[in-house]
């Protein structure tokens, strides 16, 4: 019977335990520079969408997921602010169109491309399942379908720019803060500098009061 030596033995061992740790990495969690995550705006032009992390950390760290955080038309005709009006579920009916989560659970597949997820329209109330991938860098090809994609349906995303106003507070908090340091620094009373003080030579002592 052969036997391997200790040392090839445990060579093999410490190999497949580094295999298992790179990939475990590279699929513990999503990196800060997949080309997915930011800000799309839809087919449609009328909405944005932020590809992100579903999670900060635990399994769901591992998955991509999309909120609703642009809208070129954020109220209805009545002026109020848009609502999930075609959700199913009459509880979520009242839930705001900005903020809406409209991709979850997308997870890395062997093409490179994200799948096994889930995309909501409310425009329609109705979820389909979903995959991404990017076309190249500033496109990304959504797919809808139900079960198989037989009878899919793509749409192309476009990158949104960087200065995209968003409807979910979060560069308007930033902009609130920002401009809450300017109001402070100008409300802080302007501080005054002190007159340099000429130096005072003392005069010269007269040689008679010096003897006295």
């Amino acid at each position: 019977m052969r036997h391997d030596l200790p040392g090839l033995t445990a060579l093999k061992t410490l190999a497949g335990a580094l295999v298992i740790s790179v990939l475990f990495g590279c699929f513990s969690s999503v990196s800060a520079a997949s080309p997915e995550l930011g800000v799309w705006i839809n087919h449609t032009g009328r909405g944005a969408v932020e590809i992100r992390p579903c999670a900060e950390q635990g399994p769901a760290s591992r998955n991509l997921c999309g909120y609703i955080v642009w809208l070129k038309d954020p109220a209805n005709k009545r002026g109020d602010p848009l609502t999930d009006g075609y959700n199913p579920d009459p509880t979520k009916r009242n839930r705001s169109i900005c903020g809406l989560p409209v991709l979850g659970s997308l997870q890395r597949v062997s093409d490179g491309g994200w799948d096994n997820g889930w995309v909501y329209d409310p425009e329609q109330g109705a979820s389909f399942d979903a995959a991404i991938k990017l076309a190249n860098r500033d496109r990304l090809v959504l797919t809808g379908y139900k079960g198989i994609k037989l009878f899919s349906k793509s749409f192309t995303w476009k990158r949104a720019p960087d200065d995209l106003p968003r409807c979910d507070g979060v560069q308007q908090d930033a902009r609130k803060k920002a401009s809450a340091k300017t109001q402070e620094a100008k409300a802080l009373p302007a501080l005054k500098v002190p007159r340099p003080v000429p130096a005072v030579r003392p005069k010269p002592i007269e040689q008679s009061k010096a003897l006295d």
